[in-house]
């Protein structure tokens, strides 16, 4: 199910009271770490299930971790009854599996979904894959795992290191739209490069919330909230251009942001409702502040600033402005949304999501909200979705939950209609957050 279900499952990072009327949300972080979270000693000598180097996530294998190693499940004694570590029995027989630290965050469901599905209230391999496609799907998931609970007993160091060079990886189904209607490859000025990208490397810091870069032709790349601060990854940014800017949507997924903003010297961006000390987002460089909307843009020096645009008709107002930040209240009282007009693409955060995996048979252009999981006004957050309609998006990608897309602008209206009206609202909710 959804990367929120291990919380209901009682796996969670963070308390799960609504506060309606709270002006802050609670903090994910370590401290509630259930049994699932690894925290005892034995974890540092537990086989290491991800390929990272040491990083600054919180995941107490992360020291155990190399570039060079994924698991020595092969060589392990498994004699210790009280290691979580070992394999859950729901694991078909095989080289790839799942051990019992697993946080049922989804990540590995929705990267590979032929190999993993979720049995009882964790994540388990129900099919080996087969083929070099099938195993390689497997190991991005297995290096995306936050808690680093998948195992594979016989990788090679070549297979290992094209899983690592897969990350980032281009989100299917995009396109490229050119701002003049016109394209070098003739037609309707699409392309088939979008520019944007799944991070992978996930942190349980976030919850597993997803990370994506956008490759902008002009202006800049963009890191949409943090994943895992990893070298290889970091080397894998480097090699796609220069990031200009770390754009995040709110407290809940800044992960490991301070690693990423001292690695590549760029500015953080975040609403200045949800900078607080103790996840050290009161140093963001670029606060945004009030209702917003804000246009990303570049100066002749290269920096990079969030410019207020009017409320209304902002996309109109944008002009030749390709990035545009979205104040949504409603999830927390600062969540911003990113909209990156070339590919009509929206960075929804924790504010909208697909149903797929949350209600029965749901297609992926039915949209969701995570009620259970407010943190601050849900009814502001539905007049927040109602918000976006002004906007031409027709993806969504968002933190936590499955993505979602849709063929034109009359199905994105219809879905939207449908999700307002099954909470007793309407479009004619929206107007400014």
């Amino acid at each position: 199910m959804s990367h929120w279900r291990g919380l209901r499952a009682g796996a969670g990072l963070r308390s799960c009271t609504s506060r309606t009327s709270a002006p802050l949300p609670p903090l994910p972080g370590p401290a509630s770490r259930s049994r699932l979270h690894v925290a005892a000693s034995t974890s540092h000598s537990s086989p290491s299930s991800s390929s990272s180097s040491p990083s600054t996530s919180s995941s107490p294998t992360a020291s155990a971790s190399s570039a060079s190693s994924v698991s020595n499940v092969g060589t392990y004694k498994w004699g210790n009854a009280k290691n979580e570590r070992r394999p859950r029995p729901e694991n078909v027989p095989g080289s790839f599996f799942v051990d019992s630290t697993c946080i049922d965050c989804d990540t590995c469901r929705w990267m590979a979904p032929d190999v993993f599905a979720r049995v009882g209230r964790q994540s388990a391999v129900t099919r080996q894959p087969g083929g070099r496609e099938g195993r390689l799907a497997a190991m991005r998931a297995l290096l995306s795992c936050p808690t680093y609970s998948i195992h594979v007993t016989d990788r090679t160091g070549d297979e290992l290191k094209e899983a690592q060079a897969s990350l980032p990886a281009p989100v299917p189904g995009l396109v490229h739209v050119a701002a003049t209607g016109a394209s070098d490859h003739g037609g309707d000025g699409r392309t088939a490069d979008p520019g944007v990208y799944y991070t992978g490397w996930a942190t349980e810091k976030s919850y597993a919330g997803a990370a994506y870069l956008v490759v902008r032709p002009q202006g800049g790349n963009i890191l949409v909230d943090s994943p895992r601060f990893n070298p290889v990854l970091a080397r894998r940014l480097e090699a796609m251009g220069v990031v200009v800017a770390i754009f995040l949507t709110h407290r809940d997924d800044v992960g490991d942001h301070e690693a990423w903003a001292r690695h590549f010297k760029a500015p953080r961006i975040l609403h200045e409702t949800e900078c607080n000390s103790r996840q050290g987002t009161d140093k963001v460089e670029i606060k945004l502040q009030g209702a917003g909307p804000w246009a990303l843009r570049q100066g002749p020096g290269g920096a990079i600033s969030a410019e207020p645009l009017p409320a209304e008709g902002a996309e109109g107002a944008a002009g030749a402005d390709d990035t545009l930040l979205i104040h949504t209240p409603g999830h927390t009282v600062g969540h911003v949304c990113m909209y990156y007009a070339p590919a009509q693409t929206l960075f929804s955060g924790d504010h909208l999501c697909s149903a797929v995996g949350e209600t029965d048979s749901a297609g992926e252009d039915e949209l969701y909200v995570f009620k259970d999981f407010n943190w601050y006004d849900f009814p502001q957050q539905l007049k927040s979705v109602a918000k976006l309609l002004q906007y031409d998006w027709l993806h969504v990608l968002p933190a936590h939950g499955r993505r979602a897309r849709f063929r034109d602008a009359a199905a994105r209206l219809a879905s939207v209609s449908r999700l307002l009206q099954s909470h007793g609202a309407g479009a004619g909710v929206g107007g400014r957050g």
